[in-house]
């Protein structure tokens, strides 16, 4: 055999040969990463968009994401409401995406209140949107199936119907913890947990200040301690970004959680297992006797 007719049947080889290059999902937020790697499986590359530093309240994303971004075979994320910088990008992408807000059945917390989103309908709420909507695992099964609608050919056989299983396992998992100390009350620095606390029936907390740069004046630290002391404070579930030494100052004797709801201290979990083995048993701590 000539040499050069050698080569060229090599090469051939070596290309049928090869793996197809693995399909990359992006998700904008460590949670919704968790929750589509439980539902593509290994087959799938899912990359988290932020890195576990970058806050997904004003993120400033590098070139690298960016291109990421722009690369991926399909995007997940939460929507141009809840996710501005995002949106800006997105809306210069041209592969295909799926927006969490956009899909039937999401429930939306504004100004306090919580309201149904079906998709091709809209609505009128007064009050800026709460964006942390994957700490209520009712939207993360409408993602599920939202995905089945838009992307199944994609999902392995079995889906979404194993994740929707785990994910109501971990719920009522999460439900029997909890119930015993739905009425304890709690302390949250900017309480980013209303989906969560909603979905199991916790409390509402004493919500120390509603942005996170932003601490309490001398008054409103008044205020906030005379509440402390009212409703017998024993349980503070700090998020990274609180002001922990202002937290001991105004309980000092506070037990303390530390909870991230992004869920960047816990990327090895699928989402079902980090909903009940870490946030909800981490609140358990926080409210037992």
């Amino acid at each position: 055999m000539r040499p050069m007719m050698f080569a060229l049947l090599l090469v051939s080889s070596l290309l049928f040969s090869a793996p197809a290059a693995a399909r990359v999902v992006v998700a904008s937020v460590e949670p919704v990463a968790m929750a589509l790697r439980a539902l593509y499986g290994a087959q799938t590359e899912v990359v988290t968009l932020l890195a576990p530093n970058q806050s997904p309240h004003n993120p400033m994303l590098s070139p690298r994401q960016m291109l990421t971004l722009r690369q991926a075979d399909l995007v997940v994320w939460l929507g141009a409401e809840a996710e501005p910088a995002v949106a800006d990008l997105m809306a210069r992408r041209e592969g295909p995406s799926v927006a969490l807000l956009s899909l039937p059945g999401v429930t939306r917390r504004e100004g306090g209140h919580e309201h149904s989103h079906d998709h091709g309908h809209d609505h009128d709420h007064a009050g800026a949107l709460d964006p942390h909507l994957w700490l209520d695992p009712d939207n993360m099964a409408a993602l599920a199936r939202g995905l089945a609608a838009r992307d199944g050919d994609h999902l392995p056989d079995g889906q979404p119907a194993r994740f929707l299983r785990a994910l109501d396992s971990a719920r009522q998992a999460a439900r029997q913890r909890l119930a015993p100390l739905a009425d304890r009350a709690w302390l949250s620095y900017h309480n980013p947990w209303g989906y969560f606390q909603r979905r199991l029936g916790l409390a509402e907390p004493v919500t120390v200040s509603a942005q996170l740069g932003a601490g309490p004046g001398s008054r409103r630290f008044v205020a906030l301690a005379e509440q402390v002391a009212a409703r017998d404070l024993a349980c503070a579930v700090l998020e990274p970004e609180a002001q922990r030494n202002l937290i001991q100052r105004l309980c000092p004797d506070c037990r303390t959680v530390a909870l991230d709801p992004l869920g960047r201290d816990h990327p090895d979990l699928d989402y079902p297992a980090w909903l009940d083995q870490v946030v909800a048993a981490g609140f358990e701590r926080c409210l037992s006797p």
